[in-house]
């Protein structure tokens, strides 16, 4: 399946559109103004919560949380100390790769060797625009919301 991501600008927090191929508005992600976890959420189209993310704080590489609906964390994001951004994903217990090109543009989400995700980013656009083709049906919401996860700390890395 194939989905489309966009960043809202001109707005005092982050604000995601995710869309499917027909460009029909399908999630939202939203940050919370001035936090200092920077906390994500995952919305639906009637915007119900979904999941939320927060950042582990006072840590060497960024590491984030995301929670489901009963505040249970079901995965984890990591970075990985690299040239390349590379990030670990542990989903229940699962573990996944999340490789990177030189410059953050490309990423391939993989479990030992079999490729779950790729997410390739517009070099030229008005904000962040990204599209992801999603190969596992189980976690759609998931990958979809770790492509989030990921910008966020590369341009937390920018930023410094």
């Amino acid at each position: 399946m194939k989905f489309y991501i966009k960043q809202k600008i001109f707005t005092l927090k982050d604000k995601f559109n995710i869309m499917d191929e027909s460009q029909n508005i399908k999630y939202q992600v939203k940050g919370k103004f001035m936090s200092l976890k920077n906390k994500l959420e995952l919305l639906d189209s009637d915007e119900n919560l979904i999941l939320r993310s927060e950042r582990k704080i006072l840590t060497f590489l960024p590491k984030y949380y995301i929670y489901n609906l009963k505040n249970e964390v079901i995965a984890t994001i990591e970075r990985v100390l690299s040239i390349r951004p590379k990030f670990n994903l542990t989903i229940m217990d699962k573990e996944y790769f999340i490789d990177g090109s030189i410059f953050g543009h490309s990423f391939t989400i993989s479990n030992y060797g079999n490729v779950k995700a790729t997410i390739s980013k517009k070099i030229i656009s008005w904000g962040d625009t990204y599209e992801i083709e999603i190969y596992d049906k189980e976690n759609i919401e998931l990958f979809l919301f770790v492509v989030i996860v990921l910008d966020q700390v590369i341009h937390e890395r920018r930023r410094r």
